[in-house]
């Protein structure tokens, strides 16, 4: 086996939507709403983003990390060697439990520092907690979050050794994101379980910022950040998204900063707005934000897609194929960059767009229908270049999507256009 190629992401995601059909299922079984078909299209729909602009994060992330290797490690001078993908288990073990020692001290700094925040809070903008959820990544997260993993560079552990623990770690964090599976016995002593997870994505204020290990749980408890699960949360954010639309989960919070950065006076209030806790305010903005329970007659954010489930799912799952079609062209090399590019910014608009019909926001009426008038221009491109099979193939999807959207348009239940 070439461990070089092997990604434990990779390899893992049918087993993520097997499962989640798994769970889904069983919410039907059992009578249990788990899921909401526009939550979840939402969820993936950030992960699909995350994806597409992870591509670039990657790259950057590791380069830099093995520049860090080859130029700085440290291991001559403790008189060691650095790791190969060959050394014994033992150093794949450490190289593992120092990624997530790492990972543990990001996450805890993404939920200490308001900045920090911004890379990590779409991740808890969903008002429910399944296995959907877990896909539900910033898009920006690892631009944050390779850097914190520099240490290991320094410690001459290779780049393929850490990508591979990295994915191991994340692949292990899937699981965690379940409402079926309650506490573990003795393993809740030292291994993150769901329940720990859930208490991580509760709202109420005193789980707030607690349990942020990622395969192992006895980092919070030795740090003083665990708490265990009384009852089960309310999950999201404390100040709910309303959107279901991804480049607003993607982008609100570092608008929000953006605006209080600007509005405040002074450096001291200005630093305080990028780097102390996400619920501090300056006093000229407010002073802190307050704290409170859910209250009991609280409705989770569930505007209806009544009329449109059936057009929104298709348009998704092609922007799924697209996505798919990109991120193996890229890793395989048989996808020109601009051809890559080209699609990755007609899928996000994509998505975009179908965020606002979830939202059922009256601006889809302009986006949706200008989404296949742009279709139908790079379809154009293909055919003046010679891709005859894929230009017609996209003018054929392009005018049957937008009759399908001209008879629905009527019946779509959009309002104001509160965000575009």
């Amino acid at each position: 086996m070439n461990l070089e190629r092997l990604n434990p992401v990779d390899l893992a995601v049918p087993l993520f939507f097997a499962l989640m059909a798994v769970e889904i299922g069983l919410g039907r079984l059992k009578r249990r709403r788990y899921y909401r078909l526009n939550d979840t299209i939402s969820d993936l729909s950030t992960s699909l983003i995350f994806g597409l602009v992870g591509l670039g994060a990657v790259a950057l992330g590791l380069v830099a990390y093995e520049s860090i290797r080859l130029n700085f490690s440290l291991a001559p001078l403790l008189g060691y060697e650095d790791a190969t993908l060959d050394s014994p288990w033992y150093v794949w073990l450490l190289a593992l439990i120092g990624v997530d020692f790492l990972y543990y001290w990001f996450h805890r700094a993404t939920h200490d520092v308001r900045l920090f925040w911004c890379f990590h809070v779409t991740h808890h903008s969903s008002e429910e907690f399944n296995l959907s959820v877990a896909l539900r990544q910033c898009a920006f997260q690892r631009l944050l979050e390779y850097p914190f993993n520099f240490p290991l560079a320094l410690l001459g552990v290779p780049w393929q050794m850490f990508l591979i623990c990295h994915g191991i770690l994340k692949v292990y964090q899937f699981w965690v994101h379940t409402r079926w599976i309650g506490k573990l016995g003795p393993l809740e002593y030292v291994i993150l379980t769901p329940s720990h997870h859930r208490v991580h994505h509760g709202r109420d204020p005193l789980y707030l910022d607690r349990n942020h290990g990622g395969i192992l749980i006895i980092w919070d408890r030795l740090f003083g950040t665990y708490v265990e699960e009384k009852e089960e949360p309310h999950y999201g954010l404390t100040k709910p998204l309303q959107t279901l639309n991804p480049l607003t989960a993607n982008l609100h919070a570092f608008q929000e900063i953006w605006s209080d950065f600007r509005r405040t006076s002074g450096l001291k209030n200005k630093l305080g707005v990028l780097f102390r806790k996400p619920g501090w305010r300056p006093p000229d903005l407010g002073g802190p934000l307050a704290l409170a329970d859910v209250p009991a007659s609280y409705q989770k954010y569930d505007p209806s897609i009544s009329g449109a489930s059936a057009y929104l799912l298709v348009q998704f799952l092609v922007t799924v194929a697209a996505t798919l079609l990109v991120l193996r062209g890229v890793k395989q090399a048989f996808l020109p960059l601009p051809y890559a590019l080209l699609i990755s910014v007609l899928v996000i608009y994509s998505l975009g767009s179908i965020g606002l019909m979830l939202d059922g926001r009256r601006s889809a009426l302009f986006w949706e229908p200008a989404r296949y008038v742009l279709l139908g221009v790079v379809a154009l491109c293909l055919f003046s270049v010679g891709l005859m099979g894929q230009a017609a193939a996209l003018a054929a999807f392009s005018m049957a999507g937008a009759f399908w959207f001209m008879l629905l348009r009527n019946r779509l239940p959009l309002g104001p256009s509160l965000q575009s």
